[in-house]
């Protein structure tokens, strides 16, 4: 009898999670279909915020996608982070430039459901940390994974991450990252691009009473189990040119954020 309940209990658990995720459409798009593609869209969207013309329609759009066509729509990892991040970066432009007052609270603006994909109305923390960071609990430094996500978190979410993320998304503030615009096809090169300007930027070792330190940007204190930790950081820093494998163990200082608002910044 227990070996029966136990059967039919793992059954049910099966059923819960197939039903926790929302099924992609088979055959999407249609050889009918005559709008835009998800990625295409993300990408129109920011270009036309670009060209200081109104995205209304557009962003439209993207709220009125079923989540099924988009589940079927991202069916590989680069289409999945060019279109998120994409989408984050285009929400945030939207938002920001139509009302920048909404920064003045900048906790309210982040925490706030304001911007709608699928027919999921998300807060720019919902998307960063559910669905672009794989599901992270936005206090835990990378460490913590979000407890309890929902259908659309458990549905969309890149698993696994990516940590480069952290210098291609644009929070509105005055050292965000530039906003690129990311096609599937080049997502890696585009990001890894993106990622060494940034740190070079935003990067300087200097003599302090005889020892050279670092001095970095606090993204990697933020998130620093996105990059693996304390080893994670310093091998991240050598792919991208910052440090060497001579120097790679100095000691590291995180600069401050400057948190000033600043839309439109775009990438050249």
């Amino acid at each position: 009898m227990r070996y029966g309940q136990f059967g039919v209990l793992g059954l049910l658990m099966f059923g819960i999670l197939a039903c926790g995720r929302y099924q992609p459409t088979d055959g999407f798009p249609p050889e009918d279909f005559a709008g835009l593609t998800p990625n295409a869209l993300s990408q129109e969207i920011l270009l036309t915020i670009k060209n200081g013309q109104d995205a209304t329609a557009l962003v439209e759009q993207l709220a009125a996608y079923k989540p099924q066509d988009l589940a079927a729509a991202l069916d590989t990892r680069e289409k999945k982070l060019a279109f998120w991040v994409n989408t984050y970066n285009g929400m945030v432009q939207y938002l920001l430039t139509r009302n920048p007052e909404l920064f003045d609270d900048r906790s309210a603006f982040f925490s706030t459901p304001s911007f709608t994909v699928a027919g999921h109305t998300f807060s720019p923390n919902e998307m960063e940390h559910g669905i672009i960071r794989g599901g992270e609990n936005r206090f835990g430094l990378g460490f913590i994974p979000k407890f309890f996500p929902n259908k659309f978190e458990r549905t969309f979410k890149v698993k696994g991450g990516d940590s480069r993320v952290h210098f291609a998304l644009n929070c509105g503030a005055a050292d965000c990252p530039p906003v690129e615009i990311y096609v599937p096809a080049t997502y890696n090169e585009q990001i890894d691009n993106r990622v060494t300007k940034y740190l070079a930027k935003h990067s300087e070792i200097k003599e302090v009473d005889g020892k050279s330190v670092l001095y970095t940007s606090p993204l990697f204190s933020w998130f620093r189990g996105d990059f693996g930790d304390h080893g994670g950081i310093d091998e991240f820093l050598v792919t991208y040119g910052v440090l060497t494998e001579e120097n790679k163990d100095i000691k590291r200082e995180y600069t401050d954020y400057d948190w000033t608002l600043k839309t439109g910044i775009w990438a050249e």
